[in-house]
């Protein structure tokens, strides 16, 4: 948690009003209040009024808005995702650690980037007649259409989703 949450914690805890009388008195909303005292970082068109909701002035807010973003890597982005775990490379896919931004859980679904684009694909489907399906033995695999050939050691893995555009 930053400095500046927890002085606006500290701030609402002293004053004993809520998170609704507070958002209405100085003009953001109580969810908006909520998100920074979580550790959200506000824009600054919002440090005039932080500034007088904690008694400070703009730069010290700017200042504190500053230390908040750079301590917390703040991003925009979540946590979501599924992990890329295979590109393609000479027509036949390299299996490679996870990369991206997601957390990777390997036993749910993952994606794979074939000819540029992403195509999303789960392990515990089963497959049926027409489905495309990524055959994988080890750290390499293969594209094909279902039915296929498939050796002892192969998983067959079902296309859910693919990108065409």
């Amino acid at each position: 948690m930053s400095r500046l949450s927890q002085m606006l914690t500290n701030e609402q805890n002293r004053s004993g009003r809520t998170e609704r009388e507070i958002a209405s008195e100085f003009g953001w909303g109580q969810q908006t209040f909520n998100t920074w005292k979580k550790g959200s970082v506000p824009r600054p068109k919002m440090f005039a009024a932080i500034a007088r909701f904690l008694k400070l002035n703009e730069e010290q807010v700017a200042e504190l808005a500053e230390e908040a973003l750079t301590s917390t890597g703040n991003t925009k982005l979540p946590d979501v995702g599924v992990a890329i775990l295979a590109r393609e490379a000479g027509g036949q896919l390299v299996f490679d650690e996870p990369i991206g931004f997601a957390k990777p859980n390997i036993r749910g679904c993952y994606a794979v980037r074939v000819g540029g684009r992403h195509v999303w694909v789960n392990p515990k489907l089963r497959p049926v007649d027409g489905n495309e399906v990524v055959i994988r033995n080890g750290d390499e695999g293969r594209m094909a259409t279902w039915p296929t050939a498939v050796e002892g050691d192969d998983e067959v893995h079902v296309v859910v989703l693919r990108e065409t555009v």
